[in-house]
């Protein structure tokens, strides 16, 4: 398994070949490849700072994916990680599990309440209201899919800031599909570094791995023990 914190600068190279071509210009050549977003008022973040939602340990979980079959951490999984984390820390956690668009607009629902868990799950929220609630959570984990990539863009505070964002890559490149930015960090299976390594594709490349890899590879308490380093270097 592994886990690293920032992608490989240049790759792939090609697309921002392709893309300075197209253009007629001279693209940056170092990472950070991808603009921040800033952030706004929101009444959805106001509602929830009124119920207690992110006063204390926050958490958000991306479960919207178009590819549940190979991307789908799912929710238990999330709240098992959020648990970990909650314990030790000896804290409550407030977990958002941010899913996709169910077709009926906006939607929130609660979990039945664990140990050391709420959960709350929200569908439908369009992204420009996710850009303003992804920077009052504390820690963002999510599949390879672009409300996580939308949540590492999406910075807010006074100081621009905003929380570290861990993204689950078991299939496609680690480096390919992260924003570049400092704070965008990757747990990757070994398929998809070989992905990132050689700048491959499994669906473009036609390339089976040796067995299926499905998100069941990051266990909860190994993503809680880099999501527990995560927070602490950002505490101190």
């Amino acid at each position: 398994m592994l886990v690293e914190r920032r992608p490989h600068p240049d790759l792939p190279a090609r697309h921002y070949l392709a893309l300075e071509r197209r253009l007629g210009i001279r693209l940056t050549g170092t990472a950070p490849f991808a603009p921040t977003l800033a952030t706004g008022p929101s009444n959805l973040v106001e509602e929830l700072r009124s119920v207690g939602w992110l006063g204390g340990l926050t958490i958000a979980a991306i479960t919207a994916t178009s590819w549940p079959e190979r991307k789908d951490y799912t929710a238990q999984r999330y709240i098992a990680l959020a648990e970990d984390i909650a314990e030790a820390q000896q804290a409550q956690a407030r977990l958002l599990l941010i899913g996709g668009n169910p077709g009926d607009g906006l939607r929130v629902t609660t979990e039945a309440p664990r140990r050391h868990v709420q959960a709350l799950h929200i569908d439908g929220m369009p992204a420009d209201g996710l850009v303003d609630l992804f920077p009052h959570c504390h820690l963002i984990v999510g599949n390879d899919t672009g409300l996580t990539h939308l949540a590492a863009m999406a910075r807010g505070g006074r100081d621009g800031g905003g929380p570290p964002v861990i993204g689950l890559y078991a299939r496609h490149s680690h480096s390919k599909w992260r924003t570049g930015l400092p704070h965008h960090h990757a747990v990757a299976t070994n398929l998809s570094d070989r992905m990132h390594q050689g700048d491959l594709c499994p669906v473009r490349d036609a390339i089976a791995p040796d067995t299926d890899v499905h998100m069941d590879a990051f266990p909860p308490a190994m993503l809680a023990q880099f999501g527990l380093e995560l927070l602490n270097e950002v505490g101190r």
